[in-house]
């Protein structure tokens, strides 16, 4: 079955008549860093002053479409980065569209993640820190590890914009490692978006549900451990679910998490509760802030605590973003971490077939 599927993806969109065939092949390149300093009363390893990369990437992605069908394909590959547990091979797989849904089947960003990461104005900057240490990508404080990283081995699919509100996916998470980490997971969810009070508004809520039957939790720094996941960041044999909404105006949005992790060998369940905003001060200039809460304490160590954080996101030109941001996180158990930093980021694509040289484009940019 796991050899199986990337063939069945192939040969669903060669039975589609071939008529019309568009063929498009892109090269999309991110480049970001930054330059942050740290005060951490729990993170005595790490440099106070610090340039690091922010998931900095190169990707290539290609489709053959006709008027039934579109067949794409992405291979992702990171930058150097020297963090513990960044991975250098990101997303590769294959899918294809059609009237009915998309399908698809590889290495990528599960649903459940990016229904957190969209939420997060502070993603893949320094000042990100799901566990409240120093990280130089990924989710806030207040948004679980299951929102970083990319699952392996997923076959997924999601419907088409259902009567322009609705939108549902499914997915399995094929182990494919010894027993007894063998076991297949499972996600499901969906979101309802509506217009909102106001023209021009729109109002967005969601869940996404994720049931790992995989014995094998992530470990920091350790990718060998890591390589026996097929959901990324998972916590063990565990029963999570989000439950999030989001409000966007030309201004302004506001986001809010809600996730339950339940972990079979904890007493009790891991609570995240996360609130984000952004304000448009002007048309180059937003203002982002967001708070995360976290009800943790089977962990070891303890990460129950709260989080803020703020920053300015200057638009440079049509490739080119700035920040400046910072962030504290206060842990119950005692001590605080609080970092300053300063990024920049450059996004452009390369169209390889048929050539052309220009922006990034939206609709390769959105795959």
């Amino acid at each position: 079955m796991r050899r199986l599927a990337p063939a069945a993806l192939m040969l669903s969109a060669v039975a589609v008549p071939a008529q019309a065939l568009e063929t498009e092949l892109n090269l999309n390149t991110y480049l970001a860093g930054s330059l942050r300093y740290l005060e951490s009363d729990f993170e005595t390893g790490e440099d106070q002053f610090e340039g690091t990369n922010n998931a900095s990437r190169l990707s290539l992605k290609g489709s053959v479409k006709n008027d039934y069908a579109r067949l794409f394909g992405v291979y992702d590959r990171g930058l150097r980065n020297d963090k513990a547990g960044i991975e250098p091979e990101r997303q590769i797989y294959l899918g294809v569209d059609t009237a009915y849904g998309q399908l698809l089947a590889g290495k990528k960003a599960s649903e459940y993640r990016l229904s957190g990461e969209r939420l997060d104005p502070f993603y893949d900057t320094s000042v990100a820190g799901f566990n409240g240490r120093a990280q130089s990508e990924g989710a806030s404080y207040g948004l679980s590890n299951l929102s970083n990283g990319y699952s392996r081995n997923m076959i997924g699919y999601s419907t088409p914009n259902l009567y322009d509100q609705l939108r549902l996916n499914a997915a399995v998470f094929l182990n494919d490692k010894d027993a007894p980490n063998d076991e297949m997971d499972y996600s499901a969810g969906g979101s309802l978006t509506v217009p909102g009070l106001v023209e021009g508004t729109q109002a967005t809520v969601g869940a996404q549900y994720l049931k790992i039957e995989n014995v094998a939790a992530f470990a920091a720094g350790d990718a060998g451990r890591n390589e026996l996941l097929a959901v990324a960041g998972s916590p063990g044999v565990s029963t999570s679910y989000r439950a999030y909404a989001a409000y966007t105006a030309p201004r302004y949005s506001l986001g809010v998490s809600f996730e339950n992790v339940d972990v079979a060998s904890e007493p009790d369940a891991r609570r995240y509760y996360y609130l984000a905003g952004t304000y448009a001060l002007s048309e180059t200039l937003r203002l982002a802030g967001s708070f995360g809460y976290l009800d943790f304490k089977p962990g070891s160590p303890e990460l129950s605590g709260q989080g803020y954080s703020l920053g300015l996101f200057r638009k440079l030109n049509a490739n080119t973003n700035a920040y400046l941001a910072a962030r504290q996180v206060s842990l119950d158990t005692g001590g605080d971490s609080s970092s300053i930093a300063v990024g920049v980021s450059i996004n452009f694509d390369v169209k390889l077939y048929p050539f052309s040289f220009g922006g990034g484009d939206d609709e390769t940019a959105a795959e």
